[in-house]
């Protein structure tokens, strides 16, 4: 129960902040990882 309410108020708030960047940050986030180990 509690993890649903922290879900929903991390995606609200990223809704609210980053708008449109949403997505650029998504992608950013999800190959940073494997672009640190390669550099």
């Amino acid at each position: 129960m509690m993890q649903n309410y922290l879900d929903e108020f991390s995606y609200k708030l990223n809704r609210k902040y980053f708008g449109q960047k949403l997505f650029d940050r998504l992608i950013i986030a999800s190959i940073y990882p494997y672009w640190h180990d390669c550099g």
